[in-house]
């Protein structure tokens, strides 16, 4: 047998219709799956009858969204549905087995990040990168003491090394600013 799958986009809005209208047809509610994006979080859903399988995406759905459980139709999307919620944070409505957030032992609440890991390296990477020529920036402004200020950025950025990378980042964040502002102090004075 030969298996076919389609894919469409659909509104949420247009998802409970077409989800009975696949009960009505007979088709099974194999999967739900999400997946983070820039958007929000895409949802896709596979319908599969005689060896063709049709996914439904819902993409972009923010939090706070409700999205309607399927369960009442197909229970067996029940794993699926809680995953979407203890995972990723969707909010769906009108489950039949809802296991409160407690369907996964999680040691922090939802430990999905909406940017991929990549997305994630690249932003921590211009942040030091913006951080490297600010600091370039302000020891240029100030060559009297350029040999100190340079000493003092390579321990700045050695320490920063060993530190978590998101509080890395968010320091070498504010450290960006404060060189802007005392860049732009030092213009104003002129």
């Amino acid at each position: 047998m030969a298996f076919k799958t389609s894919f469409e986009d659909i509104a949420l809005d247009d998802l409970m219709g077409i989800a009975s209208q696949m009960k009505r047809d007979e088709w099974r509610c194999v999967q739900m799956h999400c997946v983070n994006t820039e958007e929000g979080i895409d949802l896709t859903y596979t319908f599969c009858k005689d060896g063709q399988y049709d996914n439904y995406q819902v993409r972009g759905v923010k939090k706070g969204v409700s999205v309607p459980s399927l369960q009442s139709l197909f229970l067996g999307v029940f794993p699926f549905e809680n995953e979407a919620h203890d995972l990723f944070g969707v909010d769906v409505c009108g489950m039949v087995l809802d296991f409160g957030g407690h369907f996964y032992q999680l040691s922090k609440k939802e430990p999905m990040t909406i940017i991929s890991p990549a997305q994630k390296e690249a932003r921590e990477k211009a942040a030091r990168i913006a951080a490297a020529k600010a600091a370039k920036a302000s020891k240029g402004a100030d060559s009297a003491s350029a040999p100190s200020a340079a000493k003092s950025s390579d321990d700045i950025e050695a320490k920063l090394a060993s530190m978590d990378p998101e509080k890395a980042a968010k320091l070498r964040t504010a450290l960006e600013s404060k060189a802007r502002k005392a860049a732009c102090n030092g213009k104003e004075g002129e």
